[in-house]
């Protein structure tokens, strides 16, 4: 479909969008091949397949964006909505417009592709072998996605980019129960290009230890309350850099003086110990690319260096507002949405210590090896965040497992209390819900935080 719309009919569009008296235009096209499946204890519960396309087009106009959005392709639809942009729209800059279209996806398909059969009958027969690791097993689910994106875009600055994207991930989750004790552990790997996911993460190995978790943590002992050193290991992926502060660097929340990282730039902002990086040119993890949404390349941002705030994320319009460079992180979900600035795959960067040595400097704390979900405030950075498995510290030793803990802190204040930095940083591949959806990657080092309140239920 990218050979039928051709780069000289998007230029017209553009023309006809900047005859409205704009200061930029943009054509954003995208066509996406897309299967997911859903495996619910050892059935099949759903199997979706099929291709969605479509246009989106934007004007920039001073500081409001105007958007029309269709997956009706023919041309005269497409001149009709390039004439129109103005009528109706009066949005505030980075506010997601309610925008109007039509979304197609083809029905179940009746006969799957040998590849998902393989995949589906995978998925089964790992489900039903995780049932019989341990009668305390009373739920697993497990689910398969695989995008295929081809996507151009053309802008006013004379801009023609094409890119092709693929992203494949499954996601296992195991629930054990015993008595009221109910305990649940998750894993999903994730990543892009052309090479299989369960190549390179072998479902048995990750289903078995999904099983396993669940089960150790029925044992596990109520949480203990209070304030107290926690240890962040590197298994425990860059959820806190992510969620507590990285949105806090993207300059929609600059520009608009929401976030409390706004007017730092060249300020500390962390320890000295902290240098926190946004890379979106790291091959194959679930958050790269090679250019972002709006034709911009992809690049390696460093936001703190040592401490010191260095840059935030742009997008084409924050950076204009701003007078900041570009950085490439201008993202969307699809053509539905309108690019704004969003993290790729950020981390905390590795420091010198031995994790061991970390944790053998706790007498007495909290170990995190896995996160759970949670809320944070973006504007401060407050958060709650669960721990899906967390073990006591005492005299340096880990201890026994704990259940029922959450993390209760300030994401600034926690780039503030990291002490001590490991060389173990690990990504985990997640998907970011700011406005819409984009797959992301995080990462962190096992890091030891002074001390945070926990909440649990003993003390």
């Amino acid at each position: 479909m990218l050979s039928a719309l051709d780069s000289v009919f998007f230029h017209k569009l553009i023309d006809i969008m900047m005859s409205q008296g704009g200061d930029y235009a943009d054509c954003y096209f995208e066509e996406d091949d897309l299967v997911a499946s859903t495996i619910e204890n050892n059935r099949i519960k759903s199997i979706k397949s099929g291709r969605d396309q479509g246009i989106h087009l934007r004007l920039i106009k001073g500081e409001k964006t105007y958007s029309a959005v269709t997956s009706d392709l023919s041309p005269q639809n497409l001149e009709q909505l390039a004439g129109g942009m103005l009528f109706g729209s009066h949005a505030s800059p980075f506010n997601i417009m309610p925008i109007s279209g039509v979304f197609q996806l083809d029905k179940l398909m009746p006969i799957i592709l040998d590849k998902q059969e393989s995949v589906l009958n995978h998925l089964i027969k790992t489900s039903q072998h995780m049932f019989k690791t341990s009668p305390s097993i009373v739920q697993v689910s497990m689910n398969y996605f695989e995008s295929k994106k081809q996507i151009r875009i053309v802008n006013s600055l004379g801009l023609v980019r094409e890119d092709s994207r693929r992203y494949e991930r499954f996601t296992v989750q195991a629930i054990a129960s015993e008595g009221s004790v109910v305990q649940t552990a998750y894993e999903g790997p994730g990543l892009t290009g052309d090479e299989s996911v369960f190549s390179s993460f072998p479902l048995g190995p990750i289903a078995n230890s999904v099983a396993e978790r669940a089960v150790k943590m029925l044992a596990a002992e109520p949480a203990p309350s209070g304030r107290m050193p926690v240890i962040l290991m590197g298994v425990a992926g860059g959820t806190m850099i992510h969620e507590a502060c990285g949105h806090g660097f993207e300059a929609d929340f600059i520009y608009k003086n929401t976030s409390i990282f706004g007017g730092k730039q060249g300020l500390d902002v962390a320890s000295p110990l902290v240098t926190v990086i946004d890379d979106a040119t790291l091959p194959h993890l679930f958050g790269s690319y090679k250019v972002d949404d709006e034709g911009v390349d992809a690049s390696s941002t460093l936001m703190i260096e040592k401490g010191i705030l260095k840059n935030y994320l742009t997008d084409r319009l924050s950076a204009r507002l701003l007078n900041l460079p570009l950085t490439g992180n201008g993202r969307r979900e699809s053509y539905h949405s309108k690019p704004v600035p969003r993290m790729s795959n950020t981390f905390i960067e590795n420091g010198d210590e031995l994790p061991d040595a970390i944790i053998d400097s706790v007498s007495d704390g909290l170990l995190v090896k896995r996160m759970g979900g949670g809320q944070v405030n973006i504007t401060n950075g407050d958060f709650i965040f669960d721990v899906m498995e967390g073990y006591r510290i005492k005299n340096g030793k880990i201890d026994k497992p704990i259940r029922g803990a959450s993390l209760i802190g300030n994401g600034p204040q926690v780039l503030w209390d990291i002490d001590r930095v490991g060389n173990d940083k690990v990504f985990i591949p997640g998907v970011c819900g700011k406005y819409d959806s984009v797959p992301v990657g995080d990462a962190q080092p096992t890091l030891r935080i002074k001390e945070l309140t926990i909440g649990g239920q003993g003390s």
